[in-house]
């Protein structure tokens, strides 16, 4: 598990001791804890849609004082992996996020070639791609694209956020 805690302003104040050990196993070398500590958390998201997606449950998390949980996959090279993240609020506005493993497999993965690139999108929650409605599973890895991965929120993943939105608004439990 990786935990860290952003501000009210969204800036990295602390990171847990595994995180180096974490970033270097998956060629993070330009994330290592000294370089992201005091960084605003929006230097490491990739697209607008993962922008607002993670500032409307950080939003929910901070305005209602209440955990706010989803589920995603931060797949590496060789593995697929589905983690929880929990939200949990801080002192008055800072955020505490933990990054819960909760199935890691080994699993063949491929690059997308550039004509992929140009007609898909990734979900960046779930990692399924999608042309239009259709968002499936494969063997695409986003981390070996050779050209820019077009990031959106599938519309699964949506309905996920907005329901773990609306159960935090009606617990309001801090933890």
């Amino acid at each position: 598990m990786r935990v860290y805690e952003i501000s009210a302003q969204n800036r990295i104040m602390s990171v847990s001791e595994n995180w180096d050990g974490f970033a270097l196993a998956n060629t993070g070398e330009g994330a290592l804890s000294a370089t992201v500590r005091g960084r605003p958390i929006w230097d490491f998201v990739g697209g607008l849609e993962t922008r607002s997606y993670l500032n409307a449950l950080f939003f929910a998390a901070r305005r209602h004082r209440a955990r706010v949980a989803v589920r995603y996959r931060g797949d590496g090279p060789t593995e697929r992996r589905v983690y929880q993240l929990q939200i949990e609020p801080q002192g008055e506005e800072d955020l505490r996020l933990l990054h819960i493993p909760l199935d890691i497999a080994r699993r063949f993965c491929r690059a997308p070639s550039a004509e992929e690139l140009a007609r898909l999108s990734c979900c960046s929650q779930c990692l399924r791609w999608g042309r239009g409605a259709a968002w499936d599973d494969s063997d695409l890895f986003h981390g070996h694209a050779p050209g820019k991965v077009d990031f959106a929120i599938c519309p699964a993943c949506r309905i996920a956020a907005q329901r773990a939105i609306d159960q935090a608004l009606s617990s309001r439990q801090v933890h």
